[in-house]
């Protein structure tokens, strides 16, 4: 495969690598210092908002990103360095080992990893679930919240957040049949009527936390490293682009900046 080719299809795999704490790409998030590509070899450098950011977080997103980018036709050999944190080293020797979670961390991973994963996928899901449903309560001023456990998958507009929740549903292994209710709990069961408004209540604090806590990261890169400022996607909550997808100039200069 081209060099070219390469590092594009590198940076499109690591866009798919998601941090778990704030359910946005790595790559939207300015987390990707530099990426070089040629004859089949990736290497891909890594930054974090501070050199303190959690170690589970951190390992999860490196080992994410040498799988996303492992598992691409063209390459050969591939190495993720995660810089300026207090474990790289422990980390970086870890996933250069390909030792897992458990062998890079010994008695100090206390909590499995895919079950660290799965506990941020449900707070992604509750998230992505609040928006959609708070989007359709906004386009039918008729409807209100003691309804929504009647609102199917099926009812709701085709929109970006729509998709986002169907995605997030697929990762829990919830059901995204049109006729599957789209208001549940963590394990697809629908809650009844009269607890709706407080669940409601509940998903919207938990998108709101997220959306705070990816704020206030994105800031701590920027005070990190200044350069970092043009690799970050604007938000949905910025520019009212659902889902905080990058417009075609920005990932343009991704990677272009990307040497």
């Amino acid at each position: 495969m081209r060099a070219a080719r390469l590092r594009a299809a590198a940076l499109a795999a690591l866009a798919t690598v998601y941090d778990p704490e704030l359910d946005e790409p790595i790559t939207d998030l300015g987390f990707v210092r530099s990426l070089t590509a040629d004859d089949g070899r990736i290497t891909v450098h890594l930054r974090l908002p501070t050199s303190f950011c959690s170690p589970n977080f951190a390992y999860l997103m490196a080992s994410d990103a040498k799988d996303a980018l492992t598992a691409l036709p063209g390459a050969r050999e591939v190495a993720v360095l995660l810089d300026d944190h207090h474990d790289s080293e422990l980390i970086n020797r870890g996933l250069a080992a390909d030792a897992g979670y458990r062998g890079t961390f010994g008695h100090e991973a206390e909590r499995d990893l895919e079950e660290l994963r799965k506990i941020f996928r449900r707070k992604a899901h509750t998230a992505a679930m609040e928006r959609a449903l708070t989007a359709l309560l906004r386009a039918r001023p008729g409807l209100v919240e003691e309804q929504l456990g009647e609102v199917a998958l099926g009812d709701l507009p085709d929109t970006a957040a729509t998709r986002a929740l169907l995605r997030r549903r697929a990762a829990l292994g919830l059901g995204t049949a049109p006729t599957d209710p789209a208001l549940v709990d963590d394990y697809g069961r629908p809650f009844p009527p009269g607890e709706i408004p407080l669940r409601l209540r509940f998903a919207r604090s938990v998108r709101i936390s997220i959306d705070g806590n990816a704020h206030f990261c994105r800031g701590l890169l920027r005070t990190r490293y200044p350069d970092s400022a043009a690799d970050q996607a604007p938000r949905s909550c910025d520019d009212g682009n659902p889902e905080g997808a990058a417009p075609a100039a920005h990932r343009t200069t991704i990677r272009e900046n990307i040497a």
